[in-house]
């Protein structure tokens, strides 16, 4: 959460990806909410790249929910500004822990689930947050997400890079979902390249995005030298949009 907070400030600037792979998402729920308007919850809305697509579908409800106070806190600024009219509210809160007040016909959670100590208890859990054919919207990063990064430190140190970030392939998202009681309803992938002006660039950017590996013993000198000969200055980011619903909804 600390590192989140830090960032907060910077995130706007940095977050690229975050933001290609929100709109994805967004696009591809669209068919799947009812006509009526929606109850909406924004799962890790950090500064709310998400939550003002969801405002602009002029909800029932809208809830935001982040772990870090400074996220929120811009998120606000942006929701008061352009949509002050529209039901929305903020939650402080690790999603793991949340327990809202209501059911949501779509509960939306991009670029998060990579954080969760426990994805398949947490999916037990927002189960019983849906209404009836409601849908749980995941945007994630794929396996492939930052291979460069990977190899060069692996290259430069003969470790693996120690992150707490899991990244997952597609069929494995998909075994955990139905495992959890969910049925893939669609998805799509793609590769975003983000493209630096140097490697130093590009290290100071994720670092901006709270994204940095957590390494539980540091580079010496001669391995941060070698990662930097090693790293080249464009980065890839494997980008996953799902629709899931509860195997026991009737479409």
């Amino acid at each position: 959460m600390q590192n989140f907070s830090l960032k907060a400030a910077k995130y706007d600037l940095v977050s690229k990806p975050q933001e290609e792979l929100a709109e994805g998402l967004f696009e591809l729920s669209l068919d799947y909410l009812p006509d009526t308007p929606p109850a909406l919850l924004d799962i890790g809305c950090g500064t709310g790249h998400l939550s003002l697509d969801l405002a602009s579908l002029f909800p029932k409800s809208l809830d935001c929910l982040d772990i870090s106070k400074e996220m929120l806190s811009i998120c606000k600024e942006k929701l008061q500004a352009n949509f002050p009219n529209i039901k929305w509210q903020l939650f402080e809160n690790d999603a793991e822990n949340f327990e809202p007040n209501e059911k949501y016909d779509a509960i939306y959670c991009s670029a998060t689930i990579q954080w969760f100590d426990n994805l398949p208890a947490f999916l037990a859990r927002a189960k019983k947050w849906m209404n009836q054919n409601g849908i749980l919207a995941v945007g994630a990063f794929g396996e492939k997400t930052l291979c460069e990064l990977h190899k060069a430190y692996l290259e430069a140190t003969g470790r693996q890079l120690e992150t707490k970030a899991k990244f997952y392939s597609l069929d494995k998202l998909k075994s955990i979902f139905k495992k959890s009681g969910f049925e893939l309803e669609e998805s799509a992938e793609c590769i975003y390249t983000q493209s630096f002006e140097s490697p130093i660039a590009a290290l100071k950017t994720l670092g901006n995005m709270g994204v940095t590996g957590v390494s539980k013993k540091p580079l010496n000198r001669e391995e941060a030298k070698k990662l930097k000969e090693s790293l080249g200055t464009n980065f890839s980011w494997e980008l996953l949009a799902m629709i899931f619903r509860g195997k026991e909804s009737s479409l």
